[in-house]
């Protein structure tokens, strides 16, 4: 009997864990595609973002000093990357704690430069929540 309640309480209590909220945003351009994820934890004012950057052509080994920024999440994101080294995507990872919370309204932009002399520019919008 006391290993029923034991059991109960676990259940219970596991239950009570912060409860999260994800929201996906997609957006892609002739040779980018991008997705962002927006993490909220319950009754707290922390928010993750995960920016991961994909290109979509094979020919992987001819990008070079790219550089790109994400407009929308309060404050300008941006970062760099020498060379792909043969991976398929760029990810970035930021976080910010009493933020404006992002919603299924919000939209970014994302504008990508690389070598040579190419620059696309593409929104990032709301496509589910989880």
């Amino acid at each position: 009997m006391w290993l029923v309640a034991v059991l109960l309480c676990i259940v219970l209590i596991a239950g009570c864990g912060d409860k999260r909220e994800t929201l996906l945003y997609v957006g892609q351009s002739d040779n980018w595609k991008a997705l962002l994820t927006v993490i909220h934890t319950a009754d707290s004012k922390k928010e993750q973002q995960i920016l991961r950057l994909s290109y979509k052509s094979a020919d992987i080994e001819s990008v070079y000093n790219v550089r790109y920024r994400l407009a929308g999440l309060g404050e300008e994101v941006s970062g760099s990357e020498d060379d792909m080294n043969n991976k398929s995507s760029i990810i970035y990872r930021t976080s910010c704690t009493g933020c404006e919370r992002r919603g299924e309204d919000s939209t970014f932009t994302v504008t990508v430069d690389w070598s040579p002399n190419r620059k696309e520019t593409f929104p990032v919008t709301f496509v589910r929540k989880e």
